[in-house]
């Protein structure tokens, strides 16, 4: 009786390790994570099968950087796909095209399309999205990027969620290194000689992003914006742009060059007059606004502003060596060139 006993228990203790090795190497498990609004979320580990709602170029660009693009499964919304500007989104994520877009034509998101998905998480900048997909169960973690400081907890936070701590420590040390070697020239440059710059949405007449003042100042650029505000984006009117008279102006869209040049009120701004207004570079996201690209930025403006003083930073290398090293794409020198015009189109 003993014996049949301990072949029982046995064979009960086999099973019990078996089962448990089958459901670790399923993946079968889950963990908590605490979002950039302090809930606590519990997602499946690993994740495989993620939606991006609200600002999608943008959190897309950081899941590339992790080597986690092939995990989305949205395409962009049909509203940034008219824009024609999202070329390299599918340059880097092949697997976005023929996915659904899952917001609706006023960028809202289709609930019933993101339940049919059942994804492990969605990830959102949009705080009512948050409370939207919660009331369906839908897992759902909140990112937040306003000031440069965020980046730190975003790619933290996404690491974690990924498993991905080292990568994710990798690209926050090579942001680092990349603003202090841009900010060390930067700061030999005397107050006097330092340029007025304006980062400006011509069409919707504002200054887009807080984070614009941040890079302009890195780069050695006085912005004329940087003042305390209450929102994200800050209206302004051609009075306003007058007033500060900024040397250089820096635009997102090519179209906006030629307005700019165009308006009457605007014909007295030392930027104009001296032609002196340009387009921000374009890959993953417009690199002039908040995104993975951010400490290009700060060199690219540093170059625009004093290329002489900048002259032996090779901006073509560094933003081919950031692709291939992050997003594990080899861009050709024709699309670094397509991605620093602009211009790029689909």
């Amino acid at each position: 009786m003993q014996k049949k006993f301990l072949l029982v228990f046995l064979i009960l203790a086999i099973c019990t390790v078996l089962c448990t090795i089958a459901y670790a190497e399923s993946g079968a498990k889950e963990k908590t994570v605490t979002d950039m609004e302090g809930r606590t979320v519990s997602i499946p580990v690993p994740l495989q099968h993620v939606i991006t709602v609200g600002s999608v170029p943008v959190q897309n660009s950081f899941l590339f950087a992790l080597g986690e693009g092939n995990t989305i499964s949205n395409d962009l919304p049909e509203s940034f796909k008219k824009q024609g500007r999202w070329k390299y989104q599918y340059v880097f994520a092949p697997n976005l095209q023929g996915e659904p877009s899952i917001q609706t034509t006023n960028n809202q998101p289709n609930v019933e399309e993101i339940v049919k998905l059942n994804p492990d998480v969605v990830f959102t900048m949009d705080k009512p999205t948050v409370d939207l997909l919660e009331k369906s169960n839908i897992p759902v973690v909140y990112l937040s990027w306003v000031n440069d400081d965020d980046v730190k907890k975003l790619m933290t936070l996404l690491g974690e969620a990924y498993n991905k701590q080292d990568e994710a420590s990798k690209y926050l040390k090579y942001f680092d290194d990349t603003v202090n070697k841009v900010s060390s020239v930067a700061a030999t440059i005397p107050d006097s000689d330092r340029k007025k710059v304006l980062y400006l949405a011509y069409s919707s007449m504002s200054v887009p992003h807080k984070i614009g003042d941040w890079w302009i100042e890195k780069g050695g650029g006085i912005s004329v914006s940087n003042a305390t505000r209450e929102t994200e984006s800050l209206k302004i009117d051609a009075e306003q742009i007058n007033t500060w008279n900024p040397d250089i102006i820096i635009v997102s869209t090519p179209d906006e060059i030629d307005a700019i040049q165009k308006d009457p009120k605007l014909a007295d701004v030392t930027a104009i007059k001296n032609k002196a207004v340009y387009i921000a570079p374009m890959g993953a996201h417009t690199w002039a606004n908040r995104g993975i690209e951010t400490p290009l930025t700060v060199m690219w403006a540093a170059k625009t502003m004093y290329p002489d003083k900048f002259k032996d930073f090779d901006l073509e290398k560094v933003t081919h060596d950031f692709y291939k090293e992050f997003f594990g794409v080899d861009c050709t020198p024709d699309q670094i060139k397509d991605i620093l015009s602009g211009k790029a189109k689909i």
